[in-house]
């Protein structure tokens, strides 16, 4: 193949992978946070409730175009507290609770701003009134024609009972918080999980949601990918040597895949039940890193390196970003678990819909005789400017 044309293979090759991530970020979605606590000991009969949401001042930003004032890219403290009524309301228009079935009117007031892994966070907090007997339900709606990825990870107790879920404002943005009786022809609402598997079923959910949706992740598993050559007789590429080929295949692309699940699920479930810690500042960087490693050794092979092993290693320090959906979650006790082992679950189940649409890929793309020059070399080429990119953005930031 022509150098010129390889040159242009990466390019478009390289457009394509900055045109479908958009600008760098790190890999933590979109969330917000909601606690419902019962207000003293007496609450499950009185019907006493607070709640409290913590919502990332960005995307507050990205939805209230008033926020920021002076258009200078940064939010000061006096630009937060001129706007906490506007943002108050806005909450009240997308946050509706209703008791009875009647909407409540909900005095949203400004809490405090904490920090979280991604950047600060407003919290607003409320007292709710609703008579035990009483249905209580939420309809959840902020920031779903803004970022649809946006997820509300909710937990806290009701009638004495922790429980933990997620809202997703696109697709499933109800819930019964507390149930009541039925109005007669009327569709049931989804119930609130209180028990272990029906928390582990929600964490599935979002455990796929944050793999598939987390860009450096997967393009971590696609320089891991593809060096691997999984249909030998098909190789047409006179770059790859069939000897090489066939020491590659399934066998090379399991141990691969099995490494990175390793390593992954023992720092997430270190982390997330207390284990270890680890701060943002350092493993955003590093997880661009490992990417900008992995690419460079497809490039440049060093022979006593495995890529099983690679992936293992790596795979630690992803882990630790994973993590960071749990523990911020503020899920506690049991519940904690069954929402680690759902969330890990889903982690594993969205990187296999991965891995399975890259052999698709693979099969197709393997016997064209540019497939090594422009696939994996262009290709690695094209992630190595990535993570370099994201790494540089990372550390700025």
């Amino acid at each position: 193949m022509r150098p010129w044309r390889t040159c242009v293979w990466l390019l478009v090759f390289a457009a394509g992978v900055f045109g479908l991530t958009g600008p760098a970020r790190a890999h933590k979605a979109s969330d917000a946070y909601f606690v419902l606590s019962e207000a003293g000991v007496e609450a499950s009969t009185t019907g006493a409730l607070r709640v409290r949401l913590s919502l990332a001042l960005k995307d507050v930003d990205a939805a209230l175009d008033s926020l920021d004032a002076d258009d200078d890219r940064r939010l000061s403290w006096a630009e937060i507290r001129r706007a906490t009524p506007e943002i108050a309301r806005w909450v009240s228009a997308g946050v509706l609770l209703r008791c009875a079935g009647q909407p409540l009117d909900i005095a949203w007031a400004f809490e405090t701003l904490e920090q979280r892994s991604d950047g600060a966070y407003i919290r607003l907090a409320a007292p709710l009134a609703c008579a035990a007997p009483a249905g209580l339900s939420l309809d959840y709606r902020l920031l779903k024609d803004v970022d649809p990825t946006h997820r509300l990870l909710l937990n806290g107790t009701m009638g004495g009972k922790p429980f933990a879920t997620v809202l997703a404002p696109l697709d499933r943005p109800a819930i019964d918080l507390r149930q009541a009786g039925q109005p007669e022809g009327a569709q049931p609402a989804r119930q609130l999980p209180q028990t272990g598997f029906a928390t582990l079923a929600q964490f599935f959910d979002e455990g796929m949601h944050h793999i598939l949706t987390g860009y450096d992740h997967l393009a971590f598993l696609l320089a891991l990918l593809l060096p691997v050559v999984l249909f030998p007789k098909l190789v047409a590429s006179p770059g790859v040597a069939p000897g090489a080929s066939r020491r590659t295949g399934f066998a090379r692309l399991l141990l691969t895949v099995t490494g990175f699940t390793v390593g992954h699920s023992v720092t997430l479930a270190l982390a997330t039940l207390g284990g270890i810690t680890a701060s943002p500042v350092w493993v955003e960087p590093l997880i661009a890193l490992t990417i900008a490693a992995s690419a460079l050794l497809n490039l440049y092979p060093v022979r006593w390196i495995r890529g099983d092993v690679l992936a293992l290693v790596f795979g630690l320090i992803h882990g630790l970003a994973f993590s960071s959906v749990m523990t911020e979650a503020g899920i506690s006790g049991a519940l904690l678990v069954w929402g680690l082992a759902g969330f890990n679950l889903g982690v594993e189940a969205g990187q296999l819909a991965a891995v399975a649409l890259w052999c698709l890929l693979h099969r197709v793309l393997l016997p064209w005789r540019h497939y090594h020059a422009v696939v994996v070399r262009g290709g690695s080429w094209a992630l190595l400017a990535l993570a370099l990119y994201w790494t540089a953005q990372r550390l700025a930031a």
